[in-house]
């Protein structure tokens, strides 16, 4: 049986990849730390099952990877989507509870999950997606915490795909652009607008959008490892 693990499964980037991999076969991990009653809504329209854990808390993900994966049988596949925000504001501006928060989620949370989810595709191989953003590539203004852990994001996925292809575990990210999700609360309708504005094609992109990107780098992208997919309609182009 084929098995993926999904981070973030709460918010809309991560309830769009289970639905999608579910349509693939897989059996689904439905990831959530807070949000128990939607993740067990997701994981019961998808056949799958809700895993529990704290992304900054090694122990925490060690424990969730480990009761998901005895479980599935194994852990064919992983997708990292969990991750945060950060207020829009300068650098001088940023406490460092602020910058310790959305580091320990948005980085620290994607290298626990990778970390324990590898020794389970060590036998049969895998792979891996984490979810990064296009600011991850060329930075964005008064976002300097976010933009720096997504970058991070972006140099620790080509670093494990070097580490693990002798493993047959590939290992690849995505980086999102401008996509319709609960993340862009913290935005004024105004700012929304102008965040559009800068889109080439003028429109919020999707959850599915990003969903079928990380079906094909599991599904079908049998020979690519440590490459990340620009998903942002052209609005950042590296």
């Amino acid at each position: 049986m084929k098995s993926i693990l999904v981070t973030g499964a709460s918010g809309g980037i991560g309830q769009a990849i289970c639905r999608e991999m579910a349509k693939c076969g897989y059996f689904v991990g439905v990831h959530y730390n807070t949000n128990k009653e939607k993740a067990e809504t997701l994981a019961k329209e998808i056949g799958g099952v809700a895993v529990c854990f704290d992304v900054k808390n090694s122990k925490s993900v060690e424990e969730g990877i480990k009761s998901f994966a005895k479980k599935s049988g194994g852990l064919s596949a992983l997708v990292c989507s969990a991750g945060i925000a950060q207020t829009i504001k300068p650098v001088v501006d940023i406490t460092d509870e602020e910058f310790d928060e959305v580091v320990a989620v948005n980085l620290k949370g994607v290298f626990n999950a990778n970390k324990y989810a590898l020794p389970y595709m060590f036998e049969r191989g895998g792979a891996i997606v984490n979810i990064s953003s296009m600011w991850g590539l060329v930075g964005s203004s008064c976002e300097s915490v976010y933009s720096a852990t997504k970058s991070a994001v972006l140099g620790f996925t080509k670093s494990l795909a070097k580490e693990y292809a002798s493993a047959n575990i590939r290992v690849n990210a995505i980086a999102a652009g401008y996509i319709d999700t609960s993340m862009n609360d913290n935005l004024s309708k105004e700012d929304k607008a102008l965040a559009i504005e800068d889109v080439p094609f003028k429109r919020a992109g999707t959850p599915e959008e990003v969903a079928k990107c990380v079906r094909f780098l599991i599904e079908d992208g049998s020979f690519i490892s440590g490459e990340t997919l620009n998903v942002s309609a052209g609005e950042v182009i590296v």
